[in-house]
Formats: structure tokens, C-alpha cells, sequence
């Protein structure tokens, strides 16, 4: 059986990875459809689970805390450049 600390973790990293292509997508490609249904379909069910778990005391922060940090990273980087591509944005 697994560890529940290592389903938190491959739950936290599965999850960002896949919210990172969404936000690839949305913020480099502009394509807002392409992103939600990555969203809504992977990343936000596996996230939404990693929550409720961590919530639950099933796992702590640790490694899982360094993925979401570094989804939130890549996040806050293609958005500034995003925006800073779209000339209606400015």
C-alpha cells in the first residue's frame, strides 16, 4: 500500500503539472476553452482532493506545499507575460 503522505504528494504534483499546461494555454496561447476543460477536467479535481486531504490531516504541506509553490511561480511569470503580449491588455 502506499503511503498517504506520497498520495498527497503525487496528487499535489499530477495536479500542478497539468494546471501549468492549462495555464500555458490560457496565458501564452490565449486559449481560454483549451484551458478550462484542463482545468475542470484535471488539474482542479486532483487539487480539490489534495485539499480535502490535507484538511483532513492525511498528509502535510511538505513536498506537496514545494509543488503548489512552484505551480503558483509559473503562474504568476505567464500572466505578467500574457498580458504584456496582448496589446488589448495594455
Amino acid at each position: 500500500m502506499i503511503p498517504l503522505e506520497t498520495v498527497g504528494i503525487i496528487l499535489a504534483t499530477t495536479g500542478s503539472i497539468i494546471s501549468v499546461i492549462g495555464s500555458l494555454y490560457n496565458n501564452l496561447w490565449h486559449n481560454h476553452l483549451a484551458a478550462m476543460k484542463i482545468w475542470g477536467y484535471g488539474s482542479n479535481p486532483l487539487l480539490l482532493i489534495w485539499s480535502l486531504g490535507l484538511c483532513l490531516h492525511l498528509w502535510d504541506g511538505g513536498l506537496s506545499g514545494v509543488a503548489l509553490a512552484a505551480m503558483y511561480s509559473i503562474f504568476t511569470v505567464t500572466n505578467i507575460y500574457g498580458l504584456l503580449k496582448e496589446p488589448s491588455a495594455r
